[in-house]
């Protein structure tokens, strides 16, 4: 009867042991998971869009708006840091043309100069640059941000405790 006990036992180990050691795969887990990989969506120029790359119709390359354009806030978001309801503006080295690159918009659109005056105006939208750059469609400003001037330094070159 020990014997018997005894090899029960044993049966029963080597049986478990097996199971939880084989390597399984379950078809459902895997059917139900998708990974995105960046550098596989690519748009009909290349450019990688889960990398923040659009086709700049003025430079005729893959450009990434939020670094290479000034960026303007939705007005009701002014005082928020997320870009992600944020316009970004390339401005044409010469300065006769802009290319506005819209949150929601897949193209961007292309902005011409309308006087000497920094103002662009292209498909329905004008670019103001009177204090501050402003953008409105129609008759109404939706977007909006601060002239950002080359060369600008913010602070003072004393000491913490002196005044300016």
């Amino acid at each position: 009867m020990k014997k018997m006990l005894l090899l029960s036992i044993t049966v029963f180990f080597f049986f478990s042991c097996d199971f939880i050691m084989k390597e399984r795969k379950d078809d459902d887990t895997e059917a139900n998971t998708s990974k995105v990989v960046l550098g596989t969506d690519k748009d009909e120029h290349g450019c990688v869009t889960s990398a923040g790359y659009k086709w700049s119709l003025l430079r005729k390359e893959c450009v990434r708006p939020f670094e290479e354009g000034y960026r303007l806030n939705a007005i009701e978001q002014l005082e928020g840091e997320s870009i992600d309801k944020s316009a970004f503006v390339i401005f044409e080295d010469g300065g006769e043309r802009a290319e506005l690159y819209l949150p929601d918009a897949k193209n961007s659109v292309m902005l011409e100069e309308d006087d000497k005056k920094g103002n662009y105006s292209g498909s329905g939208w004008k670019l103001h640059q009177k204090d501050g750059y402003k953008l409105q469609k129609g008759p109404q400003i939706l977007y909006a941000g601060a002239k950002i001037e080359e060369g600008q330094i913010t602070g003072y070159d004393k000491p913490e405790d002196a005044t300016p």
